[in-house]
């Protein structure tokens, strides 16, 4: 099996819906909008922030679980999409140090930090997918599938959708 490690997009990804996923706390990491995206939900002029995941106190996500047969592929495809390649993280699960692959902003990506840049960036991106705004949306809707909760995407949330 190959664990992938879902905290923002992929939780909603088409091609990890068929797969066997459970939401899980992963501590010594959080959210952060770090990163940005210039195809799917922004374009170059209008970049539409990006959620990352970064070093913190810890948040939940999802984590998928792929047959051996099917991981390469999928990895590959998924690699396409998120244009960077999987590393492998490590965090504990019921007390058991677990590992994953996840795709993990670059160390020099974008920090969005100041709130009134995020929330401008996310009104004015629009990308061949959606909007920024709609980026944000998907993103709560899926966190309330899995009954992930997390203050920063909703706090962003509610200065988006006003």
């Amino acid at each position: 099996m190959t664990s992938i490690l879902a905290y923002g997009s992929l939780m909603w990804d088409n091609a990890l819906a068929t797969y066997r996923g459970e939401a899980v706390r992963v501590d010594g990491f959080c959210r952060a909008f770090v990163g940005q995206n210039t195809t799917r939900w922004g374009s170059l002029e209008h970049p539409c922030p990006q959620i990352g995941l970064v070093q913190g106190d810890g948040c939940d996500a999802v984590l998928f679980e792929l047959p051996r047969g099917d991981s390469r592929l999928i990895l590959r495809n998924l690699r396409q999409r998120e244009g960077t390649r999987a590393r492998t993280v490590q965090f504990g699960k019921n007390g058991r140090p677990v590992r994953a692959k996840s795709f993990l902003p670059s160390p020099d990506a974008r920090v969005w930090d100041d709130g009134e840049s995020l929330v401008r960036g996310l009104l004015a991106a629009k990308g061949s997918v959606g909007t920024g705004e709609e980026y944000v949306r998907a993103l709560i809707h899926a966190m309330d599938l899995w009954k992930i909760d997390d203050p920063l995407v909703r706090e962003v949330w509610e200065e988006v959708r006003k």
